[in-house]
């Protein structure tokens, strides 16, 4: 009987830290939807968007938002799952635990500040948790009766945050693969030697070729789809981005391959493959977009891309490449070569599945 009652005390003791791990645990998984929302629904707006330097978005599109080829807000719910079963259990793996917590929120607080140049609400609630955990933990360590050798807690406290990381580390797709403009690009990048933009494996196993429009709806769809494949085999992959905008590009006109234009023109301030996706989400289903909204999105000069996109060269680049598209036959957009085949969609992401 006083066994019992001093195992309630000892629970009544740690409600309080049960209760921060659980708060914890749901600004993870939170946080993990934010970080979704940023790839999958990049034109969408947040309400943890509250300025440049407190700013959810530009935290989760950073570079730092993955390890390991999973989600850091993932690997937070894991930890913050092992706590509150540590808690749970009154095993003393709750101190070193926190202790840890804290210590690589600290790490992440740095990151955000010195290379992100933002911080996230979110992710300081998160930081918050772990450091009001460990306090917690160190003030109810009397309380902690269970040993850290115990058998049983181990398997009830690790196993089912282990089990996690592995199942997310077989199973998840990379939906981060189609990045955002908005972030850094995650591939290695250059310039074949013709002078066409490449994202992905150094030495490929395999070059793909493809070939779209920014107005063309479709391309949008199969060009995403082929940077999560690309996410999937980044050190065989490489992907050749070619134009084909389906109309004339007569000097002077404004409308006509203006996309292109644009695209060609942000490459010049080492930007391709933001505007690459910014004129996808913007300018489907359109042939002119707003030069200003493309320059602030971008984040490139905008008086530098007025001035470059009625470049005579830039036009001459535009509809040469329309034509080198039409010469090759090329009826339609999306369309992929690979070596000297001229390939389908659905061929072409078979090769590149089969890497």
């Amino acid at each position: 009987m006083e066994q019992a009652g001093l195992s309630s005390v000892a629970r009544n003791r740690l409600w309080p830290a049960l209760v921060v791990a659980l708060i914890g645990l749901g600004l993870s998984l939170g946080l993990e939807l934010i970080h979704y929302r940023a790839y999958a629904a990049p034109a969408a707006t947040s309400f943890c968007a509250v300025g440049a330097k407190l700013d959810c978005t530009s935290v989760a599109l950073s570079r730092w938002s993955v390890l390991f080829g999973i989600p850091v807000p993932l690997w937070g719910a894991t930890g913050f799952l092992a706590l509150l079963l540590a808690a749970w259990q009154r095993s003393r793996w709750l101190l070193p635990l926190a202790a840890f917590a804290t210590l690589a929120s600290v790490a992440l607080l740095v990151i955000e500040l010195a290379s992100i140049g933002a911080v996230c609400l979110f992710c300081e609630g998160i930081h918050l948790a772990s450091v009001i955990l460990l306090i917690l933990a160190w003030r109810s360590r009397h309380s902690l009766d269970r040993p850290l050798v115990d058998r049983g807690d181990l398997v009830l406290i690790f196993a089912p945050a282990v089990g996690t990381l592995v199942a997310l580390a077989l199973f998840l797709k990379p939906y981060w693969g189609a990045f955002s403009w908005k972030g850094d690009v995650p591939f290695t990048q250059g310039k074949t030697e013709e002078g066409f933009p490449w994202i992905g494996a150094k030495e490929p196993k395999l070059t793909v070729n493809e070939f779209t429009d920014y107005s063309c709806p479709h391309c949008k769809v199969v060009s995403s789809h082929t940077l999560r494949i690309l996410a999937e085999h980044p050190n065989e992959l490489r992907v050749v981005r070619r134009q084909y905008p389906r109309m004339i590009c007569p000097q002077g006109s404004k409308a006509h391959c203006q996309l292109s234009r644009i695209a060609y023109c942000a490459d010049e301030q080492g930007k391709f493959w933001q505007a690459d996706r910014w004129l996808f989400e913007f300018g489907t289903g359109r042939h002119e977009v707003d030069v200003g909204a493309a320059a602030r999105g971008i984040g490139i000069d905008e008086q530098r891309l007025r001035a470059c996109i009625e470049r005579p060269d830039i036009y001459t680049k535009a509809e040469e490449a329309s034509r080198f598209a039409r010469k090759k036959r090329i009826m339609g957009t999306p369309y992929y070569i690979v070596g000297d085949k001229m390939l389908s969609p659905e061929r072409a992401f078979q090769l590149m599945n089969d890497l």
